[in-house]
């Protein structure tokens, strides 16, 4: 079933339509019977101004009926497809034998296209894009543009329908038509009524560039384009009355502003339409090929074939001209959304030319937005926007992305999305993903980075503390002794046998102490006994006060010395915890080598304290296992015991 919005574009449209559709279909009798070109007396000026104005103006009044802009456009646009139509219509009668009122629809329209000409570079101009003027202070350019237009049009009224006998042949030899006998207004208020229209064509074109250099940068992507139509409009306007050949010029004239209109609303979200906007830009241009295919056809052989024959030649080329249309209207308004294939083959291109993982996750957004043709699109993850693409605003869907099974974040997009559409994102929802993940590995790579040069700033500051306030001082001490010994010798050889005795108990521990920073940086059972071997040396450590039981397979693989010194470190305090803390009397260190290297380690103590009160030494070995893409697990205080299960990978290093 079709909806309200639909028919209120669809029924208006199809008038303008059929009235221009039936000018032209008039056209090959009226050139038969020998009456001047389309073209030459300005019919095709408004027949292509009646659909560049009437269809753009219909489409936003059916969206928003408040629209000012909107409306104004579907008036200009409806007046010069009326006035056209009647146009030909009384041609036809005038010069063919008579139809009922034909004089009346001249004279209609010989005037009807004034008013709607005169509003396009002034009224329409001053009140775009929000159907008010800038200021209260335009209110006068607004009444001079309003008098000029009233002005012409009364002028244009009280005038002979053959006032345009230059044009060439339109009438018969002796038609007067109606209101033969006026002449239009006075002089006077002809020129003042032009003075008016030119004052306020330069008042809309200032207002314009006033309002685009006063918007901001959103807004200006927006009028440039207008500004750029107007400037166009009034330029080609100009060049049609200084050259002989003005006529084509000015049926062109009226199409770079109402493209400049479209390219707004269509590019970068003018009045923010898009419902049915592609169909109608299809309509569109399928109604202006039509026109423009069937008068070349009338022209170069409808005297061959006459008009009907030339109604068939165009009418086949009517599906295939709507799918052409079609298809680039809807790439213009919705991106690649009707192309599957070709939106992926974008998306992977991004992928695979893509650097760094931030930088490549900021790329995925700013494609999936040009794909799906849409304003806003932005990637999160746990729930923080860590890329966005367009204007920022608020989510009109939302897709979680999986990556391997496990959720990753989710894509937003700006606004709502056709269903088809959505099939489409959920196509591209798995890309994005791998962007996603890349992204949360480069993080953690970083992360990870800067833990192991604190960690290495942490052990170097850690051994210059100990070199300068434990080994230093004890050196310099030393070296005090040893001079005093000296000096005592000759003098009391007892007191420097003494002396010398003193100094090679303090040399043996420094030199203990020597010894155990050097262990502390890599255990000499490592190189020794290996890890199996280590780890059943440390457990032996512990006679006494804790029963330690190790189990480590046979054939454990060569494992990294990154991988062998945190696993000794993490069960050395693992151990020291069970026996200091937990009051363990027995624990078990399991070691397994699979995908990954396995140690665990379960006493039969009280627990630990509370995670809140975890001291230095469970940080440490947490911090060990992560350093390296491991895992750290602790289970403690359920009354059976501490269990620490530590996973770390083979190739770490």
């Amino acid at each position: 079933m079709v909806d309200r919005t639909t028919r209120r574009v669809v029924v208006p449209v199809s008038v303008l339509v059929l009235l221009v559709a039936a000018t032209v279909a008039v056209e090959p009798r009226l050139r038969h019977i020998g009456v001047t070109g389309i073209v030459e007396r300005f019919d095709a000026f408004r027949c292509v101004a009646g659909l560049a104005f009437g269809v753009p103006g219909v489409l936003v009044v059916a969206q928003r009926p408040a629209s000012r802009v909107g409306w104004l456009m579907t008036v200009i646009g409806a007046a010069q497809a009326v006035g056209v139509a009647l146009g030909a219509y009384g041609l036809l009668g005038i010069n063919d034998g008579g139809l009922p009122g034909d004089d009346w629809a001249m004279w209609v329209s010989n005037w009807i296209w004034v008013p709607a000409y005169l509003a396009v570079p002034t009224v329409l101009l001053l009140i775009f894009p929000d159907g008010r003027l800038p200021s209260r202070r335009w209110r006068p350019a607004l009444a001079v543009a309003i008098a000029g237009i009233v002005m012409g049009a009364v002028d244009w009224i009280l005038q002979p329908v053959t006032l345009l006998g230059e044009v060439g042949r339109m009438y018969p030899p002796g038609y007067e038509g109606v209101f033969a006998h006026l002449t239009g207004v006075p002089p006077a208020v002809r020129t003042a009524g032009t003075v008016c229209s030119l004052i306020s064509v330069a008042a809309a074109l200032a207002s314009l560039v006033i309002r685009y250099r006063r918007s901001d940068e959103r807004m200006r992507r927006r009028l440039q384009w207008v500004v750029a139509g107007a400037l166009l409009t009034v330029s080609m306007l100009g060049l049609a009355l200084l050259v002989p050949w003005g006529a084509p010029i000015v049926a062109l004239a009226c199409v770079p502003l109402p493209a400049g209109v479209a390219v707004a609303v269509v590019a970068h979200r003018l009045w923010d339409l898009d419902l049915l906007l592609s169909r109608a830009l299809a309509f569109g241009a399928v109604s202006v090929l039509l026109l423009a295919g069937y008068a070349l056809t009338a022209f170069t052989v409808g005297g061959v074939l006459g008009a009907g024959a030339s109604a068939i030649l165009v009418a086949f080329a009517v599906h295939p001209l709507y799918l052409r249309a079609s298809t680039a209207a809807n790439r213009l308004v919705y991106g690649d959304r009707d192309d599957p294939a070709r939106a992926l083959r974008r998306l992977g291109a991004r992928l695979s030319d893509a650097g760094a993982p931030g930088d490549l996750l900021e790329r995925m957004a700013a494609e999936v937005g040009r794909v799906l043709r849409v304003h806003y699109v932005a990637v999160e993850d746990h729930g923080v926007v860590v890329a966005s693409w367009g204007a920022s605003g608020e989510a009109g869907e939302r897709v979680l992305l999986h990556h391997q099974g496990h959720e990753v974040g989710t894509l937003l997009v700006g606004e709502r999305l056709r269903p088809k559409d959505r099939a489409l994102l959920a196509e591209l929802a798995p890309h994005v993903a791998v962007a996603v993940h890349a992204h949360r590995l480069g993080a953690d790579l970083e992360r990870s980075h800067a833990r192991l040069l604190a960690a290495r700033q942490e052990e170097r500051d850690r051994l210059l503390y100990e070199l300068h306030d434990g080994v230093g001082p004890t050196l310099a001490a030393l070296a005090l002794q040893l001079d005093r010994g000296r000096r005592l010798v000759d003098t009391d050889p007892q007191q420097a046998k003494h002396i010398m005795d003193d100094l090679s108990a303090r040399i043996r521990a420094t030199v203990g102490n020597v010894r155990a920073i050097v262990n502390d940086l890599r255990p000499p059972p490592l190189d020794d006994l290996g890890l199996a071997g280590a780890l059943a040396e440390l457990g032996k450590g512990f006679a006494g006060d804790l029963a330690v039981e190790v189990d480590t397979p046979s054939d454990l693989p060569a494992l990294s010395a990154p991988i062998e010194l945190a696993t000794y470190r993490i069960a050395a305090e693992a151990l020291t915890n069970a026996a200091r803390h937990a009051r363990a009397s027995h624990c078990i260190v399991r070691l397994r080598a699979h995908q990954a290297l396995e140690l665990h380690i379960d006493d039969d103590g009280i627990g630990l304290a509370s995670p809140a009160r975890h001291g230095f030494g469970l940080t440490s070995m947490r911090r060990r296992s992560e350093e390296l893409g491991g895992t750290f697990e602790l289970h403690t205080g359920d009354g059976t015991g501490t269990h620490l299960v530590v996973r770390l990978p083979l190739a770490a290093s």
